[in-house]
């Protein structure tokens, strides 16, 4: 068999395994809360994806065609505390701000019940309707994809649903594994964590433990925490 026909069916088993994998990640989120079609599955990937024009913004140019951007990166406030052995950052790094994009919370305060935040908008708008500006949400049922409360009034926002832009509540993020701490399990690969746990380059990110295209462990937990599991993991208590 020669080089070129190789090569030929090289790229058509790499081709197959990312429509596999596209296909596995647009079946778990459809009817998920991170679903945020009206109707579901139309058009599901471009609340977060385009396939043009994605994002550039600086944090946000390595995610895989980001279609969201943040007003202001430097909104948040990490978690600190004198027990820590890892300095939190000035700022979440990139694999953190691709969640906080939606999750920021940074840019709500005062603005309409309606259309205000970064959680509203995507660079490139879907066009079957959504909580996203020029979506067309003529009756409010999308959203409801996220907020609870009643048409009548100011609608709530579910705590899980905006984290920010004051994390110090939260886990650390964006914050290197103390791998040398014997108050924490030694990972077998430094860089990337565990099978079920992942780690960035050797840091704690938000999808550490958080699986964004998988809702059967609510909330999009990587693993189940039944008796901390997932927490000691990590935590060597």
């Amino acid at each position: 068999m020669g080089i070129k026909m190789i090569s030929k069916y090289f790229r058509a088993a790499a081709t197959c395994i990312l429509l596999w994998g596209a296909t596995n990640a647009q079946a778990g989120i459809v009817g998920s809360k991170h679903d945020l079609t009206l109707n579901a599955g139309v058009q599901l990937c471009v609340h977060c994806h385009t396939p043009h024009n994605a994002s550039t913004q600086e944090g946000l140019a390595d995610a895989p065609l980001w279609n969201r951007k943040i007003t202001n990166l430097d909104a948040f406030t990490l978690y600190a505390s004198p027990t820590m052995t890892q300095a939190s950052p000035h700022r979440p790094s990139g694999i953190s701000l691709v969640c906080l994009s939606c999750h920021d919370g940074a840019s709500s305060q005062g603005a309409s019940a309606v259309h205000g935040g970064d959680q509203h908008f995507v660079i490139n708008s879907p066009k079957t309707g959504g909580p996203v500006n020029g979506g067309g949400d003529i009756d409010g049922q999308a959203c409801l994809k996220c907020h609870t409360g009643t048409f009548a009034g100011i609608y709530s926002k579910a705590l899980s649903v905006m984290g920010g832009p004051d994390l110090r509540n939260d886990h650390p993020i964006s914050i290197p594994y103390p791998v040398a701490n014997s108050n924490y399990q030694t990972p077998p690969d430094a860089a990337k964590g565990w099978a079920d746990l992942k780690l960035f380059v050797g840091r704690v990110e938000c999808p550490s433990c958080h699986a964004v295209h998988d809702p059967s462990k609510v909330p999009f937990l990587r693993m189940n925490n039944s008796g901390s599991a997932m927490c000691l993991t990590c935590h060597n208590k």
